[in-house]
């Protein structure tokens, strides 16, 4: 995502890094194609990649999202030295699992449908006659590579002015699809963040809280895969995608094999660890500089976080500021604080693997995202503004 924490580097990433000017040293948002399995699951064919590859270079990026859960599942890796020892980083599923994964990477990518009137401007790279979106297929990046690229970066000129949004409704509004909203809309809550300055912090975190709540009612069986969003008693699931009649499965694994289905519980815990592990990220968030003293009761010694002081707006950042403190680089000091990231994955491993209900971790999220005495509205940020 343009505002996410990291991404993951395919077996392509060699080939385009060469073609597209992409090092290590790059910030982490959008890796666009996944594993093997991932591939097959998802109908994604090797289509149109290296085409596509000159206009890549700002998006792909290496896998610290991924890198991050798999440490949380017992990657064995010494934090102490993070930012050398690599060996959790690989495109492969060992430890968190391919379902974990994807799930992982469905804030930054989520499968959508186009509507007959979007779209309808873009034009195949290097074949500008030909159109390049279809309204009859799913669109992934691997599959409509440059009917994505198209609407990314569309999306991004068009929240300079107006909001991107999927219920709302009014002047100054555009409908976007899942991908545009994740990344410059109304779901920007998805990456820990306001989606406009000037938002207080509570209706942030509400939403942050919400999102926990529906991924994790998912997770122990309480919403099928086959629930209307609509139907949801959530407030932010209702507020988000209420005027839908889309189904959870339509969300989450849109266009691929149904086998899916059956790892809705992995999909969606990989969802929420995202939108935790973004939560850490400077960019997205301002926290104390200090993790609290105390802990997350009655989560035993997991340390307290610094409590969040603001969660930014993109809108309002430069990207190119924004991409800096969101590299592999500038987590490394998070790595092995007792209040840091990983201590935080490594907890939310644990009830994932004890099967824990929603009551029992919901003192969880209420400690990470915890609003500071210092709170204040949303804004690019001191460290991030154009």
């Amino acid at each position: 995502m343009r505002n996410a924490a990291v991404g993951l580097i395919s077996r392509f990433a060699l080939a385009l890094a060469s073609i597209c000017g992409v090092t290590d040293s790059a910030a982490f948002q959008i890796g666009t194609l996944g594993p093997k399995l991932e591939e097959r699951l998802t109908n994604e064919p090797d289509s149109s990649l290296i085409r596509a590859a000159g206009r890549l270079g700002r998006l792909m990026k290496l896998p610290v999202h991924e890198e991050i859960t798999k440490i949380a599942f017992d990657c064995p890796v010494d934090l102490s030295r993070w930012d050398e020892d690599r060996v959790c980083g690989g495109n492969d599923s060992e430890f968190a699992g391919s379902y974990v994964i994807y799930g992982v990477r469905w804030n930054d990518l989520p499968p959508f449908r186009l509507a007959s009137t979007q779209g309808a401007g873009c034009k195949k790279f290097g074949f500008l006659d030909t159109p390049a979106c279809r309204t009859d297929q799913t669109v992934r990046f691997a599959t409509q590579p440059d009917c994505w690229l198209c609407l990314f970066f569309d999306a991004e000129k068009t929240a300079w002015s107006k909001r991107i949004s999927g219920c709302e409704r009014g002047s100054g509004v555009v409908q976007g699809t899942l991908m545009t909203r994740s990344h410059f809309g109304d779901l920007q809550f998805l990456h820990a963040m306001a989606d406009r300055e000037g938002v207080e912090p509570e209706v942030t975190q509400l939403k942050l809280l919400d999102w926990a709540q529906f991924t994790w009612k998912i997770f122990d069986g309480e919403i099928g895969a086959d629930t209307k969003l609509k139907t949801v008693a959530i407030d932010t699931i209702q507020d988000h995608f209420g005027c839908t009649d889309w189904s959870v499965a339509d969300i989450f694994i849109l266009g691929a094999n149904p086998l899916l289905r059956k790892h809705l519980a992995d999909i969606t815990f990989g969802s929420i660890s995202h939108t935790v592990q973004d939560s850490f990220a400077s960019g997205h968030t301002e926290r104390e500089p200090t993790d609290s003293g105390g802990t997350c009761a009655p989560l035993g010694d997991l340390a307290m976080p610094g409590a969040i002081v603001e969660f930014h707006a993109y809108g309002q950042q430069d990207g190119k500021k924004h991409d800096a403190h969101d590299s592999r680089e500038a987590m490394i000091p998070e790595a092995s604080r007792r209040g840091g990231v990983v201590a935080a994955m490594r907890q939310l491993a644990f009830y994932w693997t004890e099967n824990a209900r929603w009551a029992e971790v919901k003192p969880f999220f209420d400690c990470i995202f915890a609003l500071s005495k210092s709170k204040r509205v949303s804004s690019g940020g001191a460290e991030f503004v154009r």
